[in-house]
């Protein structure tokens, strides 16, 4: 199987955007910043900026190297710590490279989604600080949390289809 490399250059361009988000907006933001929303949409937790880029900014590096990281070492990964259904059939020497290749460009999907998802919340978060003294929760931020769920779930979906007991192996 081919190696897609299309989930990597998203994860390292999507890693592009979020330097240079945070490079803009943190001359431009508050000293303090709402970072946390109540149920009822107002601001109940801050914290000073320099706080909030230093713990957005290294969730962001680290699902970028775990992304990097992952990528290169699937393939030495011992089977034995491999979970998936039917693991004998689908990583079997025949199958074993296209198992392998399937499950690390899903498992890149799905960073690239984590990572998109939050660099969309560091945006709503920047624009909430900088557009209003008593930041609430924005409204698009739901659509942005649904769109994350939907990917995930699309994703896993796809890894649980793709292992499911094979047509050869079906009970009679």
């Amino acid at each position: 199987m081919k190696l897609d490399r299309t989930p990597m250059t998203i994860l390292l361009l999507l890693a592009a955007v979020a330097a240079i988000q945070m490079t803009h907006y943190y001359p431009l933001l508050p000293e303090r910043l709402a970072v946390h929303f109540g149920a009822s949409g107002e601001a109940d937790g801050w914290s000073s900026k320099g706080e909030f880029m230093l713990l957005f900014g290294g969730m962001e590096v680290f699902f970028v190297l775990f992304g990097a990281a992952f990528a290169t070492l699937l393939d030495r990964v011992p089977l034995a710590l491999i979970n998936v259904p039917h693991k004998d059939y689908w990583f079997s020497p025949e199958r074993q490279e296209e198992s392998r290749a399937f499950l690390r460009n899903q498992i890149l999907w799905i960073e690239t989604a984590t990572l998109g998802f939050l660099v969309a919340l560091a945006q709503l978060i920047f624009r909430e600080n900088l557009g209003s003294a008593l930041p609430r929760l924005p409204g698009n931020f739901w659509y942005v949390l649904v769109a994350f769920v939907a990917a995930v779930l699309w994703l896993s979906v796809r890894i649980i289809m793709r292992f499911r007991q094979p047509r050869e192996q079906a009970p009679t």
